[in-house]
């Protein structure tokens, strides 16, 4: 029963937008995730994806990539990252589901999934105020997504059993640089988290990757592009 991470998929099987325009590292993405999941994901593993799953706009356009991703083995667990515009509430989201017969997919917000003595929670973040573009409608959300990550560790935390990990999944990193914090990381200070995995970080945009053991938690950028569209074995 391993737990397996990957963030960004881009899926576009529904919508008009081929990622190779980003990149010659994007060439038939969907295809190297599909092969690279099956050689690695049993049906008794989970696999967390934290945010920019489809560039889908509605439930209905994100369906063909939803049902890529229930055809894989493997329960899956969904965070929201910026570019989910087809995520509403997480209630019309679970129907949507339920009436198209996807069953091995659930949603990370505002609360916590024990994985056997491991329990995964998180959130999205948002931008972090170091950086120059950061403004006061940022603050609302910065603080909201702060809040939604503290009321899931609490969750986690009342589900965690003795020896076992508290792992933190967020779409948008969580340190301003190697010796910055941020509400998100010392959050993850606060309540123990052993792991805490980010995404949104494509191209360029790689090397200004945080990772490594800080102050006892242990952050890895999942980026599909960054670990070559291959989940990685927690």
């Amino acid at each position: 029963m391993a737990i397996w991470a990957i963030s960004d998929l881009h899926l576009s099987l529904g919508s008009n937008k081929p990622m190779d325009v980003f990149g010659s590292q994007w060439v038939d993405s969907e295809q190297r995730i599909r092969d690279n999941w099956l050689r690695s994901v049993e049906e008794s593993d989970t696999v967390l994806i934290p945010g920019d799953i489809s560039w889908a706009m509605t439930l209905e356009e994100a369906l063909p990539d939803l049902l890529f991703l229930e055809k894989l083995p493997g329960r899956k667990i969904l965070s929201k990252g910026n570019h989910d515009y087809w995520w509403g509430t997480n209630g019309k989201v679970e129907r949507f589901l339920e009436d198209n017969g996807i069953r091995s997919i659930s949603l990370l917000k505002n609360n916590a999934f024990p994985i056997g003595s491991d329990v995964v929670c998180g959130t999205r973040g948002w931008v972090l105020p170091e950086y120059p573009e950061f403004s006061a409608a940022d603050r609302l959300i910065f603080e909201r997504e702060a809040g939604r990550l503290e009321r899931s560790l609490q969750a986690g935390t009342a589900l965690l059993p003795e020896g076992g990990r508290l792992i933190v999944v967020l779409h948008f990193p969580p340190l301003p640089g190697i010796d910055g914090s941020s509400a998100f990381s010392l959050l993850c200070e606060k309540y123990g988290a052993s792991l805490c995995l980010y995404g949104h970080l494509h191209g360029r945009g790689h090397e200004k990757a945080v990772e490594g053991v800080l102050r006892g938690v242990d952050y890895r950028l999942i980026s599909g592009d960054y670990i070559a569209f291959k989940p990685i074995r927690l």
